[in-house]
């Protein structure tokens, strides 16, 4: 390997590693600088650039009112002098004098002059001449006093004006000011129907201005959000419809260490085709008849990926500046971890020699710093070390015989349980013959006890009984058979202990016509392993029981889990004659196998019976469900 790729091998060296771990910590912090300074930056000079165009969009609102301001100045101007003028003798003079205006104004679509009980008594064109105008909010308005005038978007005598050179309904802003007599009483009201289409078409100059200056773009709404002017891909869509997301955008806020935080009039918001956007809107004033009265809106917006050049170019500079410190950092640190980790590479080129056994010590640097105070341990411990090689070789010889003991001993232990699993198997079996041969054979002995009887007594109720020893013979081949078949296939495994029991319990009522009432919870569903096995044995036994002896009309059964799941019960009752169950039986094996089956599983097994009060029979396992 080239000595320069060791050297830079953070596997091969610590100082390399240091080194490395110095050069990332370094760059990490770079970047993280970079990110942060950069932040700075773009937040303060989108700040700026929204400031920019805070003033823009102000500066059209401006304008925009003062144009309406000087043309309700001029209507009002037209009220002052024509006070003298009014009257019924002199339409045709103030007709001229307001076309006169109009070709002066061509903004203004109708001016007319109304007395004060609302009659217009002359108009340009003579349009609405005649017409009452009491109802109409702009005289309503314009009697009122000390007002000059105000500007209202309800149109005046639109029926009796042309539609526009498209044929599209024209629109019209009202403006209507009080005429004053000599001795300050209202003798009529001017009013004034200005092109709503100037007015658009003045805000289209401007943003043409802004868009030629500032690349940016003006756009002007209306009440209902509705673009008036703007680009052509926006003009008539609604403002909100063009955002991609109705959610409120997060400001931008400039970060200024000398005067603390300013949130910047500006937004950045993403509009329908996905590109993002500085977005301003101009802040309304005290008097400003286009957002108060005709609740007008202009907002100005630039693409944000034209306002952040400017960013990306300062922020490319500082990082391009932070990471040359950076490497510088790492450079140093780099040397200077390989001078101080010098002894350290002197230990493990020592240690590598003992593993190779050229050497039997370790080198240990002068002095006492950690490197020193490491080689004289390690050169300590190699020495026990090689002491307590040869006791651990005598004592591998000593395991290994202890091993083989071990083994042999565990094989005996091996042997011992594949016998006591033989004996297992031998009394399953017995208690299977118990259960079902056991009982067909003492049947059909006493059948052939009482065809002996009949022989002697009644020859003729012989054939009869032999039909019975018959059925009885059959039905202990069936139980013989059945017997083996459960050896052979397993329900309670197959399909768990609360269905297996509910299949045997209708299979008995079938068989016997005894009623059952059988209750399982839900969870004994899924118990089905050896114990399981053994509750469905017990069971098997003990209804047997029932059928053969007790003459019981109604039998119950239930199987219980207790909360939780610790416990598991399996109760069988019956009304039949009862039994003593304290007295031994000799001869009978069908109680001692069930205390046998319930001991093998770890159950505990209650019989609770008397004569003439019927038996219980009930199985508790704990725990239950714990497999």
């Amino acid at each position: 390997m080239h000595p320069l790729v060791r050297y830079f091998d953070p596997r091969r060296s610590l100082a390399s590693a240091v080194g490395w771990l110095v050069f990332a910590l370094a760059i990490g912090l770079v970047l993280v600088a970079s990110v942060w300074v950069g932040d700075i930056v773009r937040a303060n000079l989108l700040d700026q650039r929204g400031r920019q165009l805070d003033r823009t969009a102000d500066r059209i609102a401006a304008e925009l009112n003062l144009n309406l301001e000087l043309r309700l100045q001029r209507v009002g101007t037209l009220a002052a002098i024509l006070a003298t003028e009014l009257g019924d003798d002199n339409q045709a003079t103030l007709r001229k004098i307001f076309e006169g205006v109009q070709q002066v104004a061509p903004e203004f679509a109708w001016i007319g002059m109304a007395n004060p009980q609302g009659q217009v008594l002359a108009a340009t064109h003579g349009a609405a001449e005649g017409m009452s105008v009491a109802d109409r909010p702009w005289f309503a308005l314009g009697l009122k006093g000390a007002r000059i005038g105000d500007a209202r978007p309800a149109p005046l005598a639109a029926k009796s004006l042309p539609a526009a050179t498209d044929g599209a309904p024209r629109s019209f802003i009202d403006l209507s000011v009080p005429v004053i007599g000599g001795k300050g009483e209202t003798i009529g009201v001017i009013g004034a129907l200005l092109s709503r289409r100037w007015l658009l078409d003045l805000a289209g100059r401007l943003g043409q201005k802004v868009r030629g200056s500032a690349g940016a773009e003006a756009l002007l709404l209306d009440q209902d959000g509705t673009i008036l002017v703007g680009p052509a891909s926006l003009e008539g869509k609604r403002w909100e419809n063009s955002l991609e997301s109705t959610d409120t955008p997060a400001p931008i806020v400039a970060v200024n260490a000398l005067w603390g935080s300013d949130e910047s009039p500006s937004r950045v918001e993403r509009l329908a085709d996905g590109r993002r956007y500085l977005v301003v809107r101009a802040t309304p004033g005290a008097s400003d008849p286009l957002r108060l009265v005709l609740g007008w809106r202009v907002v100005v917006l630039q693409p944000f990926q034209d306002a952040a050049k400017r960013i990306r170019i300062l922020q490319g500079q500082i990082t391009a500046v932070l990471l040359g410190l950076g490497l510088l950092a790492a450079m140093l640190g780099l040397l200077l971890t390989r001078r101080v980790t010098r002894d350290l590479d002197a230990i493990a080129r020592s240690a590598d020699a003992v593993r190779s056994g050229a050497a039997q010590r370790i080198a240990v640097p002068p002095g006492r710093n950690e490197a020193a105070r490491l080689g004289r341990a390690l050169d300590e411990l190699l020495t026990s070390l090689q002491r307590e090689r040869s006791a651990l070789q005598t004592l591998n010889a000593e395991l290994d015989q202890r091993v083989a003991a071990r083994t042999r001993e565990i094989e005996r232990l091996a042997d011992e349980a594949r016998y006591a699993a033989v004996v297992r198997e031998r009394l399953k079996i017995a208690r299977d013959l118990h259960d079902t041969l056991a009982h067909s054979m003492m049947a059909m002995v006493a059948q052939i006890r009482l065809l002996k009887r009949l022989w002697a007594v009644n020859p003729g109720a012989l054939a009869e009984e032999l039909m019975r020893a018959e059925e009885t013979a059959h039905q202990g081949l069936k139980e013989a058979r059945a017997a083996i078949t459960q050896m052979r296939f397993n329900p309670v495994r197959d399909a768990g202990l609360a269905a297996a029991l509910g299949d045997f319990v209708k299979m008995f009522v079938e068989r016997t016509g005894i009623p059952v009432d059988y209750t399982s919870d839900a969870p004994a569903g899924a118990f089905a392993d050896e114990r399981a096995e053994a509750l469905f044995r017990i069971a098997e036994e003990a209804m047997r029981n029932v059928e053969r002896h007790a003459g019981a009309t109604r039998v119950t059964i239930s199987l219980r889990v207790s909360p939780g799941g610790r416990e598991l019960t399996l109760a069988i009752a019956d009304d039949g004659v009862g039994f003593d169950a304290q007295a031994a039986h000799p001869g009978h094996y069908g109680l001692p196998g069930l205390r046998e089956q319930a001991q093998l599983i770890g159950a505990v097994l209650a019989i609770h019976s008397a004569p003439q009060q019927g038996t219980t029979i009930s199985v508790a396992l704990a725990p239950a469900l714990d497999s």
